[in-house]
């Protein structure tokens, strides 16, 4: 079976406004225009499901099954994103008691291994800080991110988020597959953060772990949303599609073409 997911990050909080290092760390919370996005993207997803033409979508597949992190920002913005969702599916109903409508966004199942990629001892420093404090690190991060080794040298980051974004996608697809009910026109919306969620997507597409941070392609801004289909026998993704801040979504591009980009697949030329 073909199955569409949506991996989405959370939105803007104070640690980003700031330039400073989340990682896995849970005591940053949504600034004001953290909440309006989560509010907004909330409304976009109940435009998608209704086949909206102004959500761009062209087509209607409602959301059935949700994943979060368990950290507070992703928590935080799945909240606002389901209150949003379901006070427009109550208006559109005209009773805004009924809670019973199958409608309703879903609650999420959390898994650990949605956190973000764990920083070690960068974690809460400013960026600005750690560039000047620790250059060699920073530039090896910028340059090479996979080569990062942080706590004495013993831990990779992006390694480590890599390993657990396959994790994650092992998860979630063996729970798509055994639920028998789902259908095609079903999708799986999972909640989760910029570097775990761009390690979601390249696996996803068959693209290797050195392409972190290579291209701002497969990057997510604050609740951003990549939607992949996938199908449950195949090895990785058939093609993506890229939902920005401002609900703008771009037009398919398919895993072939992703992988000759990045040099994955010889070029016929």
């Amino acid at each position: 079976m073909m199955r569409r997911y949506i991996i989405a990050r959370h939105g803007e909080t104070n640690y980003n406004k700031e330039r400073r290092v989340q990682g896995t760390l849970d005591s940053p919370i949504l600034t004001a225009k953290g909440i309006s996005q989560a509010s907004s993207l909330g409304k976009y997803l109940v435009k998608r499901s209704n086949n909206d033409s102004s959500s761009h979508c062209g087509e209607e597949k409602e959301i059935t099954r949700t994943y979060c992190s368990p950290l507070q920002r992703c928590r935080q913005t799945y909240d606002l994103i389901s209150k949003s969702y379901n006070d427009e599916v109550r208006n559109d109903n005209g009773n805004n008691n009924n809670d019973d409508d199958t409608r309703l966004f879903p609650q999420p199942t959390i898994i650990d291994n949605l956190k973000e990629i764990e920083l070690k001892e960068w974690q809460g420093r400013l960026r600005n800080d750690i560039m000047e404090q620790d250059k060699v690190n920073w530039d090896i991060f910028k340059a090479n991110p996979c080569n990062l080794r942080l706590q004495d040298g013993t831990f990779a980051p992006v390694l480590d988020c890599f390993e657990r974004a396959s994790n994650c996608w092992d998860v979630i697809r063996a729970n798509a597959v055994s639920n028998e009910e789902e259908e095609d026109t079903c999708v799986i919306f999972v909640m989760c953060h910029g570097a775990i969620g761009q390690c979601m997507i390249l696996h996803a597409l068959g693209l290797e772990q050195t392409e972190y941070g290579k291209s701002r392609r497969y990057a997510l801004d604050n609740c951003e949303c990549f939607e992949i289909e996938w199908a449950d026998d195949a090895k990785e993704a058939s093609r993506w599609r890229k939902i920005n801040t401002m609900q703008n979504v771009s037009d398919w591009r398919s895993t072939y073409s992703s992988q000759l980009v990045s040099g994955v697949l010889p070029s016929s030329r």
